[in-house]
């Protein structure tokens, strides 16, 4: 995995553990949305990584939502970051 990634696991340990101080939902094209994770004992953002290892893009905010919630994320703060 390339440095700066999670994996989905990892996502959820994190969650269970509650290291996880926010999670960032990032366009990063129109129509194009990645997690970016804020982590207690790390600096900056971390990027949910898909099976290939490379940043996870979500085409739809609808899909987004359901994975957070089947990840089951608690009180976690999440915040949307849309292209200006």
């Amino acid at each position: 995995m390339p440095a700066g990634t999670v994996t989905q696991l990892e996502l959820v340990e994190l969650l269970h553990k509650g290291s996880l101080i926010e999670i960032v939902i990032a366009e990063v094209e129109p129509a194009r949305y990645q997690m970016h994770l804020v982590v207690v004992w790390h600096f900056g953002r971390s990027i949910l990584a898909g099976s290939s290892g490379q940043p996870r893009t979500f085409r739809s905010l609808d899909t987004l939502r359901l994975h957070l919630k089947t990840l089951g994320i608690g009180s976690t703060l999440v915040r949307l970051e849309l292209l200006a």
